[in-house]
């Protein structure tokens, strides 16, 4: 093990050493904004601070133990997509880029407000001079409340640079809330300075050869970015009985002066030597939660938002909750926000009480007298105190030490103490560093890298099961092996063929499945969907795990499954065309069928391609086209082997009638999965009185908030243990699940996973009311009978937001319903019925009024002998008059007809009435003339052309009639410059009740000219520029020239090749003086030339 540690203490010595900046929880790169111009990025100058006030009222805070201030804290409101300069690069990625000053600010850091980046979205924050860059920050640091915080950059100004894909801009949101002006320099540019930072002179860096036999306990303690990102205190990461590395963090209770959710925690800055050299800033991790805390001891316990990266090798603290004094002790922390110190007290540590704290709350720690083993200072305030055993026994609230003090003493928050005090789990440590309550009462600090390597591989798989076919997938279900290396199984190697894989030679001559699961603990399901599979083909599958130090299990039994046929679709409309008039709405639909006669899936992607539709003008939904049930939702026998295969739709969907939509984590812009276990957690409460039994039973829960659902509220709800919930009194469980909308009963639910379930065998049923949220929890309940174990929750809120969770479902699970439904049974939003959709760590959101936006692509899977509805909804509200398209294109994995395209067309008209009508041209010019003789209810005419020959007609333009009158009315429009060729004109007019007419056609040549000719330039006078026209009757050779009146050339604006016809170029002479000017044209063509002069003036 000592080997081991001295190997890591190398590659961390190494790895804080280099240049290279990383960030926060984050994924690196290069900003695409340092590869193009940044002039034009617009500048937000914070206002001036007053140094010396601020350092006055320092002064005086920390008399009072304030947390220990190095900023200060701009309140703004800032929308980064609103302010920025936006440019538009090559691919269609939309570039964000701001720059903010804090004029002499030694530092910024910023907190936001507002924060969602979508998948492919990537946010950046550098120095000007690019010396430091944090980031790219994506969808992976969103968080559930939108907040967020980002880390210090050095420097007076910073520049903010946001890449998003061009479609995605709607979804993201970058609103910063505080900037932070640095303004001591406690996070100082110098790369070796005697007086390094702020803290005294007296104490020691981390990497002094004392400091080396409590390396361990050094890489636990990290510096904390407290009070809207403006005060610094310390803490220390610490273990639990369970050694399962959750990110719990220790602190003080007095540096919760502002919400932790956007604090920033600070590993490894400290210096690589023991010299004073400065250290990385990036490596953090954004938002924590609180999970107890009391005054008594002065103690917090944090939950961090993000388990620290691997790389930033951080190590988790043991305890002691034994209350015994220490003999000795070390304390680590950050004085003064200076990089990481370390302070040794060589005394026995001492029962005292902190002001107005129960008597013996605290151990006085007592340093060397003349302060030359180091001392805590401002900036300490929550850092532990280690006894000589290496073990966390308190957290530092305070005390008179410093390198100068004559009482060099602290007093500490005792471990003890805040181990078992007070009588709720928000109170004290033990609820939650002892989780199964084991009586454990110290416990020894770890983390991977001290675990001794061993030999044992994990214990075989001998229940892999094929399930769950569809026509291109198989599922796989496991029980987790258990292994001896702590941290267990880290990895599983899946493997496929098409005969048995009996031994280690078949296995590794057998194809891998690329996989990123997480092993779960051992006894845990687990599962697994291969995809992409060829139709109606059997295949086996072996599995073999392996641990940290690459021990590998023997191969697993070997299943087998068989893919089902492929499906063929039928799309019905081939295409669609409306004809409206202004502020009409009309639905219609194009049904995407499964018509196999054979058990197979159809798999579907819609597209909109091309589309020219105004955003609002039409409305696209996936509408399940659910088989008709004769009886409703009535419970029947009970047969959990019965065939029940419907339909699912994948990513997002919706609206309903109300309009909620729906879009879950596998989408581009979908939510996070982030399980929160409220089993055990203070206030939730099992439920175990049913009406009936926990197979087919139902009770009443109390929401604890108002909820509103399809315009009503609830302040209660009735649970069935089949998987839903409804807020109309339940008479039975209804364990035959049903489609939605459906008028049988039950109507008014929400259905996170309804189905056919039993908790008779195992599970339990939780919930849990928060401040407007409340949380529902099965856990390990199971299918009828006793079959699977499915862990999952719906969360209410009081916005009437509605998440589903799903943590561990391994089971059958094509035969459930999930979805919500309005309380008579008419709308409602179904994501899916009697088919595969539902997966481990999948979060489904819905809402009435989302703030996601629903993207131009649509996916779904049928079984055959179903079928789903692409709703189209057209709204012509007071769009422009004209023609609107698009392509639907549907893109399946039917072998024959992989791609079928749906051409969709909407046209808004007005009715109009016509009369006579003639047309001619007049050189590259077609007027059309008409007449009326009266009219009645005539809005105006469309002109429509198409070419002589072609089926296509266009709209030309579009001339006003004269309403109702009995008087001759004249009409004229000009096509101008059309090419030459045979065109057909006609005229549509619509009257006001509707009626559309067309008149008949009249064809119209266009010829080439006869001769050459030269026309008058126009305007003349002109200035600066006019217009010269010229007519070719054949392909001519062409300069046209421009002199003065020496006869000097002074402009030759043609030269090249023309095609015979009409032609015109504009002259621009704004860069000449005014006089007279002669252009002359020479043309040669194949059969003649042609030489011509005409004058001109400008006159400026």
């Amino acid at each position: 093990m000592k080997n081991t540690f001295l190997v890591l203490s190398f590659f961390l010595v190494l790895y804080f050493s280099q240049q290279i900046v990383v960030a926060q929880v984050s994924e690196g790169g290069i900003p695409s904004g340092w590869s193009i111009s940044t002039e034009g990025i617009p500048v937000i100058t914070m206002p001036t601070i007053d140094k010396k006030a601020l350092l006055d009222e320092d002064a005086y805070e920390e008399s009072l133990g304030f947390p220990f201030r190095f900023g200060f804290p701009h309140e703004v409101s800032i929308d980064l997509l609103k302010q920025a300069k936006k440019d538009i690069l090559p691919d269609g990625t939309a570039l964000f880029r701001l720059k903010i000053v804090a004029p002499e600010a030694t530092t910024i850091n910023l907190t936001y407000s507002d924060f969602y980046l979508p998948q492919g979205a990537k946010f950046f924050i550098y120095a000007e001079n690019r010396s430091e860059v944090i980031g790219a920050f994506t969808s992976r640091n969103n968080k559930d409340d939108g907040l967020f915080a980002t880390g210090l950059v050095r420097g007076e100004s910073v520049i903010l640079e946001l890449q998003v894909p061009g479609y995605l801009i709607e979804q993201t949101h970058v609103v910063i809330a505080t900037v932070v002006h640095g303004y001591k320099d406690v996070f100082s540019s110098y790369n070796d300075w005697e007086d390094f930072g702020q803290s005294g002179s007296c104490n020691i860096n981390v990497k002094c050869p004392e400091g080396q036999p409590w390396e361990n306990e050094i890489r636990s303690v990290a510096m904390i970015l407290t009070a809207g990102g403006s005060r610094l205190c310390s803490g220390v990461m610490v273990n639990n009985v369970r050694q399962d590395l959750t990110p719990y963090f220790l602190t003080a209770n007095h540096c919760l002066i502002s919400s932790p959710n956007t604090w920033v925690i600070m590993f490894n800055y400290q210096s690589p030597t023991c010299a004073n050299i400065n250290g990385p800033l990036n490596y953090t991790v954004s938002g924590t939660q609180t999970k107890a805390n009391n005054s008594a001891s002065d103690f917090a316990l944090l939950l961090l938002n993000e388990s620290p990266p691997d790389t930033y090798y951080v190590h988790y603290a043991g305890w002691s909750a034994i209350d015994v004094p220490a003999d000795s002790g070390v304390g680590i922390h950050h004085p003064s926000g200076d990089i990481k110190k370390i302070s040794f007290s060589g005394q026995a540590f001492e029962h005292d009480t902190w002001s107005g704290t129960p008597a013996n709350s605290h151990w006085r720690v007592r340093w060397h007298p003349t302060g030359l083993r180091g001392v805590t200072e401002p900036g300490s305030s929550g850092s532990p105190i280690f006894d000589q055993n290496h073990r966390i026994v308190g957290q530092l609230h305070g005390g008179p030490s410093s390198c100068t003090a004559s009482d060099k003493s602290d007093l500490y928050g005792k471990f003890s103490m805040s181990w078992n005090y007070g009588t709720t789990p928000s109170t004290r440590l033990k609820d939650w560093l002892d989780p199964d309550n084991t009586g454990t009462l110290i416990l020894d600090g770890w983390d991977p890298s001290m675990v001794p390597p061993d030999t044992v591989a994990p214990t075989t798989i001998t229940d892999l099961q094929v399930i769950d076919p569809t026509s291109n997938s198989l599922k796989l279900m496991w029980t987790a092996p258990f292994d001896t290396t702590q941290g267990g199984v880290r990895k599983y190697t899946i493997r496929y063929s098409t005969s048995p894989i009996t031994d280690t030679v078949a296995f590794n001559n057998a194809t891998n499945i690329p996989n990123n699961l997480q092993p779960k603990a051992p006894g845990q399901i687990e599962t697994f969907t291969v995809t992409g599979l060829p139709f109606s083909t059997t295949f086996y599958f072996a599995i073999r795990s392996n641990d940290r130090w690459n021990n590998y299990s023997g191969v697993s039994n070997s299943p087998s499954g068989t893919t089902l046929a492929a499906p063929v679709i039928s799309v019905s409309p081939s295409s669609m065309q409306k004809v409206l008039m202004p502020n009409t709405t009309v639905v219609d639909s194009v049904m995407i069928s499964n018509i196999s006669s054979t058990a197979s899936t159809l798999d579907f992607t819609v597209t909109l391609d091309n589309n020219t539709f105004p955003s609002e003008a039409i409305e696209i939904k996936l509408v399940p086209k659910n088989p008709i049930q004769s009886e409703g939702n009535s419970d029947e026998l009970k047969n959990p082997e019965k065939e029940r295969k419907g339909m699912s739709i994948e990513g997002q969907g919706g609206p309903d009638l109300f309009g909620y939509r729906w879009i879950d984590s596998d989408a581009p812009n979908g939510p996070q999965y982030v399980w929160n276990d409220i089993v055990g957690a203070p206030g939730a409460v099992q439920i175990t009185s049913w009406t009936g039994t926990l197979d087919d039973g139902y009770t009443t829960v109390p929401l604890g908030m108002t909820f509103p659902f399809y315009g009503n509220n609830y302040t209660q709800a009735y649970l069935s243990t089949n998987g839903f919930l409804s807020f109309t009194a339940l008479t039975s469980s209804y364990f035959s699940n049903g489609t939605i909308p459906n008028t049988a009963l039950p109507n008014n639910i929400i259905a996170p996973f309804w189905d056919d379930l039993d908790g008779r065998t195992q599970g339990t049923v939780h919930y849990l009311q928060e401040p407007g949220k409340f949380t529902i929890q099965f856990t390990n309940w199971q299918k009828y009978s006793g079959t699977g174990s499915l862990t999952f929750q719906v969360v209410l809120y009081s916005s009437g937001k509605i998440m589903f969770y799903y943590n561990n479902m391994n089971a059958v699970l094509n035969s459930a319903t999930v979805g919500i439904e309005n309380n008579a049974g008419t709308d409602g939003l179904q994501i899916v019925n009697n088919a595969n959709y539902v997966h481990n760590t999948m979060a489904v959101k819905i809402e009435a009024a989302p703030e996601w936006l629903i993207n131009n692509i649509f996916s779904g899977m049928v079984y055959n002998g179903n079928s789903m509805a692409v709703q189209l909804t057209f709204k012509t509200e007071d769009y422009p008059l004209g023609s609107y398209s698009m392509d639907m294109i549907i893109n399946s994995n039917d072998p024959l007809t992989p791609s079928i395209t749906v051409p969709i067309q909407m046209e808004i008209v007005i009715p109009v009435e016509l009369s006579l009508f003639e047309a001619k041209s007049e050189r590259d010019n077609v007027v059309i003339k008409w007449q009326t003789a009266t009219e009645t209810n005539n809005q105006g005419f469309e002109v429509q052309r198409k070419q002589k020959g072609s089926d296509s007609w266009q709209s030309a333009g579009y001339v006003s009639g004269k309403g109702t009158t009995t008087e001759r009315q004249s009409y004229q429009y000009v096509d101008k410059q059309m090419k030459a060729g045979k065109y057909v004109y006609r005229l549509k007019q619509i009257d006001l009740d509707g009626t559309i007419e067309y008149s008949q056609e009249i064809e119209v040549e266009v010829s080439v000219p006869e001769e050459y000719v030269l026309y008058q330039n126009y305007p003349n006078p002109f200035n600066p520029a006019t217009t010269i026209e010229f007519s070719l009757p054949e392909k001519s050779e062409v300069v046209l020239s421009i002199y003065n009146s020496l006869g000097e050339k002074v402009r030759e604006i043609v030269n090249g090749s023309m095609e015979a016809g009409y032609q015109r170029v504009v002259f621009d002479a704004r860069e000449l003086p005014s006089g007279t000017y002669v252009y002359q044209i020479n043309a040669k063509g194949s059969t003649k030339s042609f030489i011509q002069s005409k004058k001109m003036a400008l006159v400026k």
